[in-house]
């Protein structure tokens, strides 16, 4: 796996819509979209959510070069958004090994990082609606768990569990039939549907590389 994480784009999106703005959402699973097609390498999928973008490798690029994969991904991912953005943004990246069994956990975590990011950021950009000021918002999200934020958010009017799919648990993008596709609205990673769809594309890509040769 590597991933890429944009830098200080809290301040690049505060003209955005909050707390999810669907043209950014639409740039990221854009760019993981290009980067199948563009960038001379070969992923079996990508996963974004927020400004964070996952990418599995059946095989690592470059023979394992870590200092090149690092390097080359973050530059195309701060070459794609800088354009879409109009504006210079940059990301890191690193590279996580992962052997077969590790692959559906590491979406996972990813996933269920997504879900805490989105109850967060509901929560918080509810404070602010109310008045308060981002300190005041943050000092009164501090401490608190999970469930309670949900709660916040839910008697305020918003049920974060109807809330599109792609806030809750991201986009993912992968070869299907020969053609880069972006899914929206993809299950828990977790869950039976979701173990499959990982194992499907793997399965999927690892036929099709054997074909190949």
């Amino acid at each position: 796996m590597v991933r890429a994480d944009g830098r200080g784009f809290r301040k690049i999106l505060e003209d955005c819509e909050k707390p999810y703005d669907l043209n950014f959402a639409r740039l990221m699973a854009g760019s993981v979209a290009r980067f199948f097609t563009e960038s001379g390498l070969d992923p079996v999928l990508g996963f974004t959510f927020s400004d964070e973008i996952s990418l599995l490798f059946l095989e690592a690029p470059f023979s394992g070069r870590i200092e090149k994969i690092d390097s080359l991904i973050a530059g195309f991912f701060s070459g794609a958004l800088s354009l879409g953005l109009g504006r210079l943004v940059s990301f890191d990246c690193r590279a996580v090994p992962v052997c077969d069994a590790e692959v559906a956990e590491y979406l996972a975590e990813r996933q269920d990082e997504t879900w805490r990011n989105h109850v967060f950021s509901y929560g918080f950009f509810g404070l602010l609606q109310e008045g308060l000021s981002r300190t005041e918002a943050m000092g009164r999200l501090r401490g608190m768990r999970e469930s309670e934020i949900h709660e916040l958010v839910f008697s305020s009017g918003t049920n974060l569990a109807k809330t599109p799919a792609w806030q809750r648990r991201g986009i993912l993008v992968y070869r299907n039939l020969g053609r880069v596709s972006e899914s929206w609205e993809i299950p828990v990673f977790r869950s039976q549907d979701g173990l499959a769809l990982v194992h499907g594309i793997v399965k999927s890509s690892r036929s099709g590389s054997k074909s190949k040769t």
